[in-house]
C-alpha cells in the first residue's frame, strides 16, 4: 500500500447544557427523537445503545459518489473528562489507522511537515500528470509546476518531490487560515471539481448541524470570519490507511473535522462527533457518543465490482471499530 497524504482542520465546541439522566431512566426523548427520526433507529438499536453495545447505521445521499455513516456508542467517563482527552490534540489524533501525522502551528513553519514523506510510487506516477489524467488529486497548476521543477534526471527526485510537498502544503495551510474555503484546492485529475463546493454540499447534507447548533454550522460554513467563545481548532496533516484501500492523507461538545486538501479518493470530507452527557445505571457520569461521517469520492461505480458497496462496507466496519475503541480507550485510561 502507498501513503498518501490528507489535511485537515478540526474544531471543537463545548455549547448547550444536556438534561442528565437519573439512574434507571432511559435516553432523553430530544436524543431519542433525533436517533428515531433524523437517522432512523428503531427499538433495538436504541436499547443496544442503552446495552453499551456500539451501533452504526449507513445513512442514504442524493449524490452516488458520497457515503455517510452514522455511529453512536455509550462510554462510562465523564464528558470533561473526554473532551480534555480530545483537547490533547496529539494523543487523540492518533489511531491504529494513522500511519503519521502532523500538528500546524501558527504560523505553520518547515518542523510541521518534516515527517511527511511521499510514497515512491506517487512520486513516479505525479512526473506524467496531466489535468484529467492523473492518479494524485491535483490541481493543474501543481502537474505543470511539478513536470517543469522536479529535476526528473537527478537521483534523487523522491527528495525533491518531498521538498517541494511540504513547502506547497505549508503555503496551503497558510492560505486557508487567512481566507478559509477560498483558499481550498481545485482537483483536475478527473474534470475540475473545487473542494469548497464538494465540502459545502456535505455540510448542506448535515441539516442537524445547522438545526440544533447553527452558530457551529456557521462557523464551519464562513470560516475565518467567525469566532465562537469556547472553541479549540487545530490544522493537521496525516497520513491514513483504510483496509484495502490506497493510504489517506481527514452538557453537549462537538467536535468537526474538516478535510480541506486528500492527494487520493476523496473531494470532501466531513466528521461531526458530538458528546452527550449521560448517567449510568451506577448513577455515575458518562457519555454518549456520537460519530457522522460524510465523505464525497472522486468515483465510486456500482456496475459489475460494485466498488461502492465495498467502500460503504469498509467504512462502516471502521466507524465500529473506531467507536469500540474510542469507548475502550475512554474507559480504560478515564473512567472512575
Amino acid at each position: 500500500m502507498r501513503a498518501s497524504r490528507r489535511a485537515e482542520g478540526m474544531a471543537l465546541l463545548g455549547c448547550i447544557a444536556a438534561a442528565a439522566l437519573l439512574p434507571g431512566q432511559q435516553t432523553p426523548p430530544p436524543l431519542v427523537r433525533f436517533l428515531r427520526q433524523s437517522i432512523g433507529l428503531d427499538s433495538a438499536q436504541l436499547a443496544a445503545v442503552e446495552r453499551g453495545t456500539a451501533v452504526v447505521k449507513v445513512l442514504d445521499t442524493k449524490n452516488q459518489r458520497d457515503v455517510a455513516v452514522f455511529g453512536i456508542v455509550t462510554a462510562d467517563v465523564p464528558r470533561q473528562a473526554y473532551v480534555a482527552h480530545v483537547r490533547d490534540f496529539r494523543s487523540s489524533l492518533r489511531a491504529p489507522t494513522r500511519a503519521r501525522f502532523g500538528i500546524f502551528s501558527d504560523p505553520a513553519t518547515a518542523a510541521d511537515v518534516q515527517d511527511l514523506v511521499v510514497d515512491q510510487q506517487d512520486v513516479s506516477e505525479v512526473r506524467d500528470c496531466h489535468p484529467d489524467d492523473c492518479k494524485i488529486k491535483l490541481p493543474a497548476t501543481e502537474m505543470k509546476r511539478l513536470r517543469e521543477e522536479i529535476d526528473w534526471s537527478a537521483a534523487d527526485p523522491q527528495l525533491q518531490v518531498n521538498a517541494y510537498a511540504r513547502q506547497r502544503l505549508l503555503e496551503y495551510v497558510t492560505d486557508y487560515r487567512a481566507r478559509g474555503d477560498t483558499a481550498m484546492v481545485v482537483y483536475d485529475d478527473r474534470g475540475n471539481v473545487r473542494a469548497s463546493s464538494a465540502f459545502a454540499a456535505l455540510l448542506g447534507e448535515s441539516p442537524y448541524v445547522y438545526e440544533y447548533v447553527p452558530s457551529f454550522h456557521e462557523y464551519l460554513a464562513t470560516y475565518p470570519r467567525g469566532k465562537l467563545d469556547g472553541l479549540s481548532e487545530v490544522l493537521y496533516w496525516s497520513e491514513d490507511r483504510l483496509p484495502r484501500l490506497k493510504p489517506i492523507l481527514s452538557g453537549v461538545t462537538l467536535v468537526a473535522r474538516k478535510q480541506i486538501y486528500a492527494d487520493h479518493y476523496f473531494e470532501a470530507g466531513l466528521d461531526l462527533t458530538t458528546i452527550i452527557d449521560r448517567v449510568t445505571a451506577a448513577a455515575r457520569p458518562g457519555i454518549y457518543l456520537i460519530l457522522l461521517r460524510r465523505s464525497r469520492f472522486d468515483d465510486l461505480p456500482t456496475g459489475l465490482f460494485n466498488i461502492r458497496g465495498k467502500v460503504i462496507g469498509k467504512l462502516r466496519d471502521q466507524m465500529r471499530a473506531d467507536l469500540d475503541r474510542e469507548k475502550a480507550t475512554a474507559e480504560q485510561a478515564l473512567g472512575h
